[in-house]
């Protein structure tokens, strides 16, 4: 009877360890798995950031290259730049009238 209840007990502490172990490595993979996704959702949000910045950057360097055109444009039209400007003054009065 002692031999059995020995067994018995071994087998009731090996059981204990061996869920233990499972709990502990279950705990681990809960661990590093919510790291991921967190790490991930991280990656996600730095690639949304870099996607609107390359498109910022292109429509910028768009923009240089179009004022550089109009520059070079101008140029070759032979066209100056206004030093002064001149307005025609036009009173109230005539514009209401016509």
């Amino acid at each position: 009877m002692t031999l059995t209840k020995t067994t018995s007990q071994r087998f009731f502490t090996v059981a204990v360890l061996a869920a233990a172990v499972l709990v502990c490595f279950y705990i681990f993979q809960v661990v590093k798995l919510t790291e991921a996704g967190y790490l991930r959702g991280q990656k996600e949000s730095m690639i949304t950031d870099l996607k609107k910045q390359t498109a910022e950057l292109k429509l910028a360097v768009s923009k240089d290259r179009n004022l550089v055109n109009i520059e070079e444009k101008v140029a070759e039209q032979g066209f100056e730049k206004a030093s002064k400007l001149n307005y025609i003054v036009v009173s109230d009065a005539s514009l209401a009238a016509k």
